[in-house]
Parts: structure tokens; C-alpha cells; sequence
């Protein structure tokens, strides 16, 4: 299997075309096809369907993009990072993070590295935590930012922080005039949250069941700003993260607290024993400082109780009564 293979897959996955991707690799359509053909032979699995004259990804297709992707990134990553250090420009810095800390505190935090030497260049991904975990214990990355899971064998949690859920409203809401948002205010509500069936959703579902709440419609999404922008055009009220919630600022639309805490884990990932460079860790001092100054109940843990987060606790602040 060559590279040529991987972009070939990737081209036509995309325009669910053979000629299509032909056309965009400057390639005869027998040529493609012949290519496709020899790359499921080699797998042993069919990555295609044709329906019509288009083509769709098979089931194990769809699985095996995402892995052609992230072998195609190295790959090309591989000959980036060959080429700066032939013109000696030294290393270049992968960080890894997921969506909600990497559009909520990275940006701001890069921003603040004033007298810090970068290097020539510099890569961010985003992805799911697990590929978080993946991408920083292969060693594709120097430096992972994610929420839970974070004790994953091969890594060490270098840094462990938590803050409590809260609630995203249009500001013409008129839940938005509190200073603290009850829950039971979001009975027959419409609702967005996240979509996770076994963390962040586990968690807030709890918190409802406990005290027999009962939400009108519900709109999950896998991306916390997706559910800031529902909120601004919709109205519907939004129990998300509080790194995306006080890190993105979106016109007209207030972040407020509830008054149960739900609290989020999130932390600062490196491959087992493996030593920081400076610029790495002024990076993950940076966060820390941008996420101190910006989110409301932002607490400190020890690294050592990443394995006991799985589930986190839910229970009553002590913000006193709401009316």
C-alpha cells in the first residue's frame, strides 16, 4: 500500500465519484479503478458500493477513512517535518486537543506566548478524546489538551483541572435575568446538549432523573459551540461545557451557572516519561492561566485522580436560594 493508494481512497470517498476523483487527481477513470480494486484486494474487505452511477462507502469504508486520513496526515506530516529539519528549522509542534479546549482556551493561550521561541511550525488537531489519547501516546503528538478518559496506559496526566457545567441562553431569554439558573427550570424546555452517551449526556441526564425533571425537546450535538449557535438562532436553552462556554463569545447569547454542580474533566497529556520542550510546556502554562482568569469555578486537581473521574459526582452548590 502506497500513499497513492490513500489519496486515490480519500478522492473518491469524498466526491462519492470514480470520475469525480479522477478528475481531481488528474487520473484516467480505468486508472482509479483499477486502483480501488487492488487496494480492497490488499485489505480484504469491499469499500465500495455503487448505487447508480455514483459510489458510496461500505461500512467498513467509512471505518477504514478515518484511518486512511490520520496515515495520510502522518505521512505527510513525516515529509514536513524531514524537510525543516534538512533546512535546519528544527522540530515542529503537534498538539493535539479536543473541539471544546481547542476553540476555548488554545487560541487564547497561543496568543499569550510573548517571549517564547516557536518553533517554524506549528500543527493543531482537533479530534474525540480517545484519538486524543492515540495521537499522544504513538508520539504523532508532543502535547495533548482532553477531557476524559485521561487515564489511558502508555501516557501521564501531567495536569488535572474541573468546572462545573453551566447553562447557554439567548440573552432575551428570561431565565438569562438570573444570577444562577435553577434546574428545574428546564422543565418542558427545549434543551441542547451533547452528544455522549457515557459522559457528559450520563451526567446531566442523572442530575435531571434525581429531582424528576422532565425536558421538552432535546437537541444533541458532538461539538459545544454547534450548540451555542442553536442557542443564538433557536432560543433553546444549552447545558455545555464550561471551557467552550466562557472561552467563545457569541453575540447575544449569556452563560450562566445552575445551581447543581455537574462538573467537567479536562487535562494535559504526554506520552509516558517523555520531557517537555520549553515551548510545549509555556504552552500548557498558558492554558492554565487563560482558563484560571476566564471560567467560573475553575479548580486545580492532583494529575494522580485522573483514574477515579470516569463518573463525576453531582451535587448541590452553595450559592444559596434562587427566586
Amino acid at each position: 500500500m502506497e500513499t497513492r493508494d490513500l489519496q486515490t481512497f480519500l478522492a473518491v470517498a469524498a466526491s462519492g465519484s470514480i470520475t469525480k476523483a479522477a478528475d481531481l487527481l488528474g487520473r484516467s477513470q480505468p486508472s482509479v479503478t483499477r486502483t480501488m480494486q487492488d487496494l480492497e484486494t490488499e485489505l480484504g474487505f469491499q469499500l465500495l458500493h455503487r448505487v447508480g452511477r455514483r459510489v458510496q462507502l461500505s461500512e467498513e469504508g467509512v471505518a477504514f477513512e478515518e484511518e486512511a486520513r490520520r496515515l495520510l496526515m502522518s505521512f505527510t506530516e513525516l515529509a514536513a517535518r524531514a524537510k525543516a529539519i534538512a533546512a535546519g528549522k528544527g522540530r515542529i509542534l503537534q498538539i493535539v486537543t479536543t473541539s471544546a479546549i481547542g476553540t476555548g482556551l488554545i487560541p487564547t493561550a497561543m496568543a499569550e506566548l510573548v517571549g517564547v521561541e516557536l518553533p517554524h511550525e506549528t500543527h493543531l488537531g482537533q479530534f474525540l478524546p480517545s484519538i486524543v489519547a492515540q495521537e499522544v501516546r504513538s508520539g504523532r503528538a508532543e502535547i495533548g489538551f482532553s477531557s476524559l478518559p485521561l487515564d489511558t496506559p502508555g501516557l501521564d496526566v501531567l495536569r488535572l483541572y474541573s468546572a462545573p457545567d453551566v447553562v447557554a441562553l439567548r440573552e432575551d431569554d428570561p431565565l438569562a435575568e438570573l444570577d444562577i439558573v435553577p434546574l428545574s427550570a428546564f422543565a418542558g424546555r427545549r434543551l441542547a446538549t451533547m452528544l455522549n452517551p457515557l459522559r457528559f449526556q450520563l451526567h446531566i441526564a442523572k442530575a435531571l432523573a434525581a429531582r424528576g425533571i422532565e425536558t421538552g425537546p432535546v437537541i444533541r450535538t458532538n461539538i459545544s459551540y454547534g450548540a451555542l449557535q442553536i442557542v443564538r438562532q433557536t432560543g433553546v436553552v444549552a447545558i455545555i461545557d464550561p471551557v467552550t462556554a466562557y472561552g467563545l463569545s457569541l453575540p447575544g447569547v449569556v452563560v450562566r451557572p445552575i445551581d447543581v454542580t455537574v462538573p467537567f474533566y479536562w487535562g494535559v497529556l504526554v506520552a509516558e516519561k517523555r520531557v517537555l520542550r520549553p515551548v510545549a510546556q509555556a504552552l500548557m502554562d498558558a492554558v492554565e492561566v487563560v482558563a484560571q482568569r476566564s471560567i467560573a469555578g475553575f479548580r486545580k486537581l492532583d494529575p494522580a485522580l485522573a483514574g477515579q473521574l470516569v463518573t463525576g459526582p453531582v451535587s448541590e452548590t452553595n450559592h444559596g436560594n434562587v427566586s
